[in-house]
């Protein structure tokens, strides 16, 4: 061994060999120390924790949820034990709704960290709404009107898990820093959304008939005659004429069971005098009457029930006091299946059905 170092101390080129060798290995160690520092710098300072901790114990406390968007602001109160939206003159609210809001924020956990600067916000779409930005605000507060939660929710990105939560921007309106969470957090924006749509719900078995008075044309009755007939009769079938396929009244007579509306506003603000109708006939002997108001190109249906069966008399009232003074604002193709024109079921004199009877 003394002669090998020997070797290498007498021959210059091999002594110089020797310590490129050395020098190379420390470089290589220095450099992978400094890439563990950089990892290391980079690595999250915190652990994944609940954005509002606390606040599942505060959820039974809740009295009022308001939504703030760039368009404004809708409140959702707890008046008498109902929850109600303010601006749509506390029509009842979409519990379910409502339900998942609060539980979103209670569940919504943080991630990590993500932009602090103010003028990089509206990337993440949480630019504040009261200037103009897309961010939607929720607040939660209590029957007194203190707030225990507040958050401006942004974009979301990728898919949802098995439990409905996907990642998604958030940050405290008093707060610059954004933060990367999961969560099921996706509260709406207009106050037309948060309205309960339940607003009839009767089953299909039920349905006896039902007597038009459309727009335009003569009036005309639909019906069947038990419930294990599956499709409804056109009474009083004009002479010479057919209908355009065997099943075309059915959607016109069972139309009051998808009974779907965009919005709500006090009935009194419009005319139904001379309003076309449905009158919906089931054969336990409830009669339930849509009447169809047009004002521009909105349409406004109000509801009423009746009968002269005891047996279903608190159904007629129950309905009657939930839809009592409102009009429903209707998709144009729910109006146009309430109250289609008797042409729209029948084939055409000498023709093949229309596009409007076979829609």
């Amino acid at each position: 061994m003394a002669d090998v170092t020997a070797g290498v101390h007498a021959d210059p080129k091999k002594r110089n060999l020797a310590i490129l060798g050395g020098a190379t290995l420390l470089f290589v160690l220095l450099a992978a120390f400094a890439v563990w520092q950089q990892s290391a710098s980079l690595a999250p300072k915190f652990e994944q924790r609940p954005f509002f901790p606390g606040l599942t114990d505060q959820i039974n406390q809740l009295g009022e949820v308001a939504i703030t968007s760039k368009s404004g602001t809708t409140h959702i109160k707890l008046q008498q034990g109902k929850w109600v939206v303010v601006e749509r003159n506390n029509y009842p609210a979409d519990l379910g709704q409502l339900r998942t809001v609060a539980v979103g924020m209670a569940d919504l956990t943080t991630l990590e960290p993500k932009t602090g600067r103010a003028d990089w916000l509206n990337y993440l779409g949480l630019g504040d709404p009261a200037k103009g930005g897309d961010a939607v605000g929720v607040k939660l507060s209590d029957a007194s009107g203190k707030t225990f939660a507040e958050v401006f929710v942004g974009k979301s990105q990728g898919a949802a898990d098995d439990l409905g939560r996907t990642q998604l921007y958030v940050r405290k309106p008093n707060e610059n820093t954004s933060w990367l969470a999961r969560g099921n957090l996706a509260p709406k924006p207009n106050a037309a959304d948060w309205l309960d749509k339940n607003v009839i719900a009767i089953a299909r078995d039920r349905l006896k008939g039902a007597t038009i008075t459309p727009p335009t044309g003569p009036g005309y009755t639909l019906a069947r005659d038990s419930k294990d007939q599956q499709d409804f009769k056109l009474l009083d079938m004009p002479a010479g004429r057919s209908l355009s396929f065997e099943g075309s009244p059915d959607g016109v007579a069972s139309a009051v069971l998808g009974f779907t509306f965009d919005d709500v506003a006090k009935a009194d603000q419009f005319d139904f005098s001379r309003a076309p109708q449905s009158v919906t006939h089931t054969f336990d002997g409830l009669d339930m009457t849509v009447k169809i108001a047009t004002r521009g190109q909105e349409h406004w249906a109000t509801i009423s029930a009746a009968t002269t069966n005891p047996m279903v008399q608190a159904e007629a009232d129950a309905i009657n006091a939930k839809v009592g003074g409102w009009a429903y604002k209707l998709p144009e193709m729910k109006m146009e299946q309430l109250v289609a024109t008797r042409e729209t079921l029948l084939k055409p004199p000498g023709g093949p059905a229309g596009n409007a009877a076979a829609k």
